[in-house]
């Protein structure tokens, strides 16, 4: 059956017959479906007008003749109106065949366009693409032709046009000159023309294999941003296995982890102390290298993100290897930009706060050395889930009434969590792209979407040694939500003295209270001891799991949208989701003072 999809043209969407084989880019159409127009009387020897507004977001795939023009309007067995394929010269064509028209050859891969061809025997044909009359008075001769209309596709086997129908109708007349000009003004609600495609590239170890290639949220993910700017076409680099070309390896980090015994080579540490601002691409920088050149160049001049869906063993490493650790991301991230032919870091990366893995020192590390580049906005750097412990271990069995997993790959995250970050993190991607000139159809985004993906914590009274009132700041939503796990105060910790690095006693919390819509009340395990400024709240300390469904959250899911905004409604009800507080970067120094 055709389905439904919207923000294919601004907010206006379309419907087609999306299919789901492997390894076509994305969006894929089935190549057998098409249209007909029901009760149409149209033939030659009739006046007739017809109108189509469709959209292709890739040029055929799938089939053996993927190279063979698209037909838009078929009479009969005869093609009135074609566009070349991948092997023409983006033609669009009149009466295909003998006596065939060429009216215009900038028909590119990805385009939506408005067609109107009037049509009478006395007259000849005429025929306006988009709101431009292009042919006039054309002649056709084919006969006693009459027969079903059918709209993107050509009456044979596979012979669909693999293009989104918009909007179409036909006039058993010829419209007058006054009513063609009615016409194409209200055609103008389609944003028409060439249009753009979504392309990410992801980087990382085993949870981002799963990420992406085992539970298709690097998929969704693409989809959800492509929604939330009206993108046509969407896909993702993301590959594993082979032994010279991927853009993933298992258990990798970006460098060797000497401490912790792991290999890494997206640069290669030549071991001799030097800065890594000047290191080379090692053997696996040099597996994505060979990956990203295998793209066509049309595929790459759409590549628009980097995601980073990645800290595991890199978590593992000593605190006193920030300043190398943030330097090799640094100089990976420059490498892989051009690779990317990115001169002027215009792709961003999207990293995310840290999984629950890794040593406290190691992961404390990381997250500071993220928090540490993402403030530098020259670097075009953005946490797409500043929560992720709120995730369960892969394979766990989970109770949604109490919010408690048992057994699992502690290791690695869920297939459910790795879903859910990919829709918590598309319209914080979006808005990223957004502001950096990266636009399709849609070129606003309502004020009411999250901006950074969830509220986020900004001061910490110390009310009492064991009490402490935590000072929230919303992104979307208004108010906060306290779930399952979360009233024991679950994630929530205090270092009484010392610093990352050479810790002091970590004092988990025992519960966690809403205050009001931005404020909530911790009751810590037992008294700190260390004056306020000493001590720094985490959440959470280290490689702590909070699990799913156990984080403080806002209220999202409840605040209104604008007319055209409910992701859940077109996207599916799981995209309607509460946004998760925010994980410290770094441990937030007690006030002693309320505000």
């Amino acid at each position: 059956m055709p389905e439904g999809s919207s923000h294919l043209s601004g907010l206006l969407g379309g419907v087609g017959y999306p299919a789901t084989t492997a390894g076509l880019l994305q969006p894929a159409l089935d190549p057998g479906s098409g249209w007909q127009l029901p009760g149409s009387v149209a033939s030659a020897t009739s006046s007739w007008t017809w109108y189509l507004v469709w959209s292709r977001p890739n040029w055929r795939q799938g089939i053996s003749f993927d190279a063979n023009p698209i037909t838009l309007l078929t009479m009969g067995s005869q093609p009135i109106l074609q566009v070349d394929s991948y092997s023409g010269a983006n033609r669009l064509v009149l009466f295909p065949g003998t006596g065939q028209v060429v009216i215009n050859s900038n028909m590119t891969r990805r385009h939506t366009h408005s067609i109107v061809i009037r049509y009478s025997p006395a007259s000849g044909t005429d025929l306006w693409l988009d709101n431009t009359q292009v042919a006039q008075s054309v002649p056709w001769s084919p006969g006693t032709l009459s027969g079903p209309i059918l709209l993107l596709h050509d009456g044979t086997l596979y012979g669909a046009a693999q293009c989104w129908l918009h909007e179409a109708a036909e006039w058993n007349q010829a419209l007058s000159d006054s009513e063609i000009s009615a016409l194409i003004t209200y055609v103008n609600r389609w944003v028409r023309g060439a249009r753009k495609g979504l392309y990410l590239i992801i980087n990382g170890q085993s949870n981002a294999i799963n990420y992406s290639m085992n539970d298709g949220a690097a998929a969704l993910l693409a989809q959800g941003i492509a929604w939330y700017l009206g993108v046509l076409a969407y896909n993702v680099l993301a590959t594993t296995g082979s032994p010279t070309s991927y853009t993933m390896q298992s258990g990798h980090g970006i460098y060797v982890v000497t401490s912790a015994g792991y290999p890494g080579s997206f640069v290669q540490d030549p071991g001799d102390g030097s800065n890594p601002s000047g290191w080379s691409l090692g053997a696996d920088g040099l597996a994505v290298q060979q990956a990203v050149a295998g793209l066509p160049a049309e595929d790459l001049s759409d590549l628009c993100a980097i995601v980073w869906p990645w800290n595991e063993t890199d978590s593992l490493r000593q605190y006193s290897e920030y300043a190398t650790f943030e330097a090799a991301a640094l100089r990976f991230l420059s490498l892989l930009r051009a690779m990317l032919g990115d001169t002027s870091n215009r792709i961003p990366l999207v990293w995310w706060n840290g999984i629950p893995y890794g040593s406290a020192d190691g992961i404390t590390m990381h997250r500071q050395v993220v928090q540490s580049i993402v403030s530098n906005a020259a670097q075009n750097v953005i946490v797409g889930n500043p929560q992720t412990s709120d995730s369960n271990p892969r394979g766990s069995s989970w109770d949604p009434t109490t919010g408690i997993a048992t057994g699992g790959d502690s290791s690695h995250r869920d297939s459910a969590d790795n879903l859910r970050f990919a829709m918590l993190a598309a319209p914080v991607v979006a808005q990223a792209l957004l502001s950096g000139g990266y636009t399709d159809s849609i070129t606003t985004l309502p004020g009411v979407l999250p901006k950074v993906g969830g509220p986020s914590i900004v001061h910490v009274y110390m009310q009492s040694a064991t009490t402490l009132i935590v000072t929230v700041v919303h992104d979307g939503g208004n108010d906060l939500v306290v779930p399952l796990q979360a009233v024991t105060g679950i994630g929530f910790a205090v270092m009484d003295g010392g610093t990352p690095g050479s810790d002091g006693t970590i004092i988990s919390a025992i519960s966690c209270q809403r205050v009001d819509a931005t404020h909530l009340q911790i009751v810590l395990s037992s008294p700190l001891l260390y004056a306020a400024s000493t001590c720094q709240l985490f959440y959470p300390f280290g490689p702590v799991q909070i699990g799913r469904g156990n984080a403080v959250t806002d209220n999202f899911s409840t605040i209104a949208m604008p007319a055209g905004w409910d992701a859940g409604a077109d996207l599916g009800t799981g995209w309607s989701l509460n946004f998760p507080l925010g994980a410290t970067f770094s441990g937030i120094p007690l006030s002693s003072t309320p505000s």
